[in-house]
């Protein structure tokens, strides 16, 4: 069970693992932003076991400052921007490798927007060639993960990602009103 931490101002922080999640309602340090949950999330430390399906969300007592961070082009960075597609052929699997878009015998970097996720087939019929050489081109030109550090980790966790969208949601409701 993922857990969204916020900071007081409602900014997303981290993704952080249950026994985690104790230790902070033990210190006293967050509070939980649905009643239901934090009842339910309760019963489930009195009874000595977490075993919740729904999405926590808890937000910080007191903020945080949070520095800037900068993404690099790793393997799981490059598979979550390219959604775990072939970025030649459009297949989808968990097994792809990574591929220089111009290959690193031929100069190219192992920048943003050199590197894409390709199958196994594709990276090796495009080898260490240019892609008009091998007849092939990409399905989207690659770019840099330009999204602040919290989307960005979001992607990782869609059920999170919804329910934090539908808390904001509601939250901008009842300040509304």
């Amino acid at each position: 069970m993922p857990v969204l931490v916020l900071n007081a101002s409602l900014q997303p922080l981290s993704v952080i693992p249950e026994r985690r999640l104790v230790v902070l309602l033990s210190k006293q340090k967050v509070a939980f932003v649905d009643e239901k949950v934090r009842s339910l999330i309760e019963e489930s430390i009195a009874a000595r076991r977490l075993e919740q399906e729904r999405p926590v969300i808890v937000q910080l007592l007191a903020n945080v400052r949070v520095p800037r961070v900068i993404l690099h082009p790793t393997r799981s960075n490059i598979l979550l921007r390219d959604d775990e597609t072939c970025q030649y052929c459009g297949k989808r699997s968990r097994e792809l490798t990574i591929d220089h878009v111009i290959p690193r015998s031929r100069g190219g970097q192992g920048t943003w927007e050199n590197l894409v996720a390709s199958c196994k087939a594709c990276n090796g019929k495009k080898g260490n060639r240019l892609l008009k050489e091998v007849n092939m081109h990409l399905l989207r030109q690659p770019r840099p993960l330009t999204q602040e550090y919290a989307g960005f980790f979001l992607l990782r966790y869609p059920k999170l990602r919804e329910a934090y969208e539908e808390f904001l949601l509601s939250a901008q409701g009842s300040m509304s009103a």
